[in-house]
């Protein structure tokens, strides 16, 4: 995914204002106050601006991303804090934290039910016991009620982005999300890059069923309001 490699400056520009990482943090932080968490692994956590509010906050943090060139952004504005690259599936920490937090909808990239699995396995071993873990996903039934497959543009400042998405259902509730970014000069505009991508959706009950083949409890499922494409937030407690 280019996206997250020679495009990752582009994302950090233009997702800064994509995404509202105050009101997440917001989300995060009182459900972390319910239940006492004061040490959190992110997973996803790709520029670090999710990162910078926790550590503001008095939080004891990791921040795990699959890319390097997401995390040596993060580095600049943040160059004593605790960022490693690791996978979902495989990353073994040295300690337990109280909590796992998977944003960005960094879920939606696992498009085999193995993947899932492997993954929540993973973080259960990474977290103490009774510990929590919170994370957003892409909800199928409305999705896919009524999927789109128009293009769509968005302008942030001189950048622009022009994507598609079209159905694959190949390994799940999937498509294919095809985006090209330009920049503004003068009055044209200068492609930057193409990115493509495999991009999950997934039901409640998906959900549900995955956390419980993980050992884990699930509390609650949270709408979350968001830019493009039906959102919740799953609360959950390892048994």
């Amino acid at each position: 995914m280019n996206l997250y490699k020679s495009l990752s400056a582009i994302y950090h520009e233009m997702y800064q204002s994509l995404f509202d990482y105050k009101q997440e943090f917001n989300f995060y932080h009182a459900t972390l106050q319910r239940f006492s968490s004061k040490e959190i692994i992110e997973y996803g956590c790709g520029t670090g601006n999710l990162a910078k509010l926790f550590l503001d906050s008095g939080y004891h943090y990791l921040g795990v991303d699959l890319n390097q060139e997401m995390l040596n952004i993060a580095k600049e504005s943040l160059p004593n804090t605790n960022f490693v690259v690791g996978d979902l599936k495989t990353f073994e920490t040295t300690k337990q934290f109280d909590c796992a937090l998977i944003t960005g909808r960094t879920i939606s990239y696992l498009t085999r039910n193995e993947e899932v699995l492997m993954s929540f396995k993973n973080i259960a071993n990474n977290i103490k016991d009774q510990g929590v873990f919170i994370f957003d996903a892409i909800d199928a039934s409305v999705l896919f009620d009524n999927f789109d497959e128009r293009q769509n543009e968005t302008t942030i400042g001189n950048y622009k982005r022009i994507s598609t998405s079209k159905k694959n259902l190949k390994t799940g509730w999937t498509w294919d999300w095809n985006s090209e970014y330009f920049e503004k000069k003068g009055n044209r505009l200068e492609s930057l890059g193409k990115d493509h991508s495999v991009v999950r959706a997934f039901t409640k009950d998906e959900i549900k069923l995955f956390l419980t083949m993980s050992g884990f409890e699930l509390l609650e499922v949270i709408d979350k309001e968001t830019y493009m494409w039906k959102d919740h937030y799953f609360i959950a407690k390892k048994k």
